[in-house]
């Protein structure tokens, strides 16, 4: 039997979690999960190799595969760079907003794909008989002073709402936007989220901030969701849809039967399926040599924080002038990243400790 081979990050709460089931399900396939460094020795010609971003400990020799690669690259609107890198070892990308698929054919991806992020009907369609918040909030308020923390400490307070300053596992938010007869959305860098489909799946009202990405295609303002410019019209929005129950729930339910129909895991799993297959040989790494993978891998370590693996890399694939270099900023990255020293780590480190955004 062949094998689908999915590659993620070893935390529990991973959007990589949503495609094991489908996964799992695929005729002719069994499933293997890799959430430390994957066995390349163990994939033969007739499997599927699929990465989820973000990234775990990452293989010498990936570009060897002899079966169908693809990534799944979702925060592109945060880190971009390093993204753009590990993409180059897979046949196919898939990237989770729109606005930045011609980064990725920039760098030479034949096929490369938007894949926006869905909802799992099993974990996120929780309704209550009683929506008893008014408004419903699971995630990071965001730093002090940013428009997405003004906003939120603006809107959220005025209303009956769960304790948003807390952590939420993703059924116990389910629980919460279940029980909310809205769900209140701040975009961070113009991304379409997980939340706006998780909102819908819930069977609530969302009422989101308009960004790019493709959400027009998706989102129609007033038919499946409501749209606020400033903090000053979402309250009006939200003040009107909780005054006016038929219309709220109309909306809500556009929302909760294009989730359902359109926009599941399921979904997106077929899609990178049928990508991938058709985009086998195409990895931008499968026409390189020997010098292009050691500086390919040795900006991948770096940007990974794993500056021990960049001496395998050398002795794989010959030694080269950039590797003092790479060593001293790779091992500067990960003392950073313990003991942050700067102000983009310490934002890093917070907001892993706050969990979702």
């Amino acid at each position: 039997m062949a094998t689908v081979h999915l590659f993620r990050s070893p935390e529990r709460h991973t959007t990589a979690r949503y495609f094991e089931g489908p996964a799992s399900r695929m005729d002719g396939y069994g499933l293997k999960v890799w959430t430390e460094r994957p066995d390349l020795s163990r994939i033969g010609p007739d499997d599927l190799f699929v990465y989820v971003d973000p990234a775990s400990d990452w293989p010498l020799g990936i570009e060897d595969l002899p079966c169908p690669t693809a990534a799944y690259m979702i925060d592109v609107h945060r880190g971009l760079a390093h993204r753009l890198a590990l993409s180059r070892f897979f046949d196919a990308v898939f990237v989770a907003q729109k606005d930045y698929v011609g980064a990725f054919e920039a760098v030479g991806h034949r096929h490369s794909h938007w894949l926006p992020l869905a909802c799992a009907p099993h974990v996120h369609h929780k309704p209550s008989e009683f929506r008893d918040f008014d408004v419903g909030f699971v995630g990071q308020l965001g730093v002090e002073g940013t428009p997405r923390h003004s906003i939120l400490t603006t809107v959220l307070p005025r209303y009956g709402t769960n304790d948003y300053a807390r952590f939420y596992k993703p059924e116990a938010m389910a629980g919460i936007y279940g029980r909310s007869k809205i769900v209140f959305n701040v975009a961070v860098n113009g991304d379409v989220n997980m939340r706006v489909f998780e909102a819908w799946a819930s069977g609530a009202l969302l009422v989101t901030n308009r960004v790019g990405n493709g959400f027009d295609e998706i989102f129609k303002d007033g038919v499946n969701c409501v749209c606020y410019a400033s903090a000053e019209e979402a309250v009006e929005k939200i003040d009107h849809y909780l005054a006016h129950d038929a219309e709220r729930e109309a909306i809500a339910a556009e929302g909760l039967r294009a989730a359902l129909e359109e926009h599941t895991y399921a979904r997106r799993w077929q899609d990178i399926v049928n990508g991938t297959r058709r985009a086998f040989g195409a990895a931008p790494v499968r026409s390189y040599g020997q010098s292009a993978l050691r500086d390919l891998y040795g900006e991948v370590f770096v940007a990974l924080r794993q500056p021990w693996r960049l001496p395998a890399a050398t002795a794989r694939y010959g030694p080269g002038p950039s590797l003092p270099r790479n060593l001293a900023i790779g091992w500067g990255r990960w003392a950073n990243s313990k003991i942050p020293l700067t102000r983009n780590a310490w934002r890093a480190r917070n907001a892993r400790r706050a969990g979702r955004s």
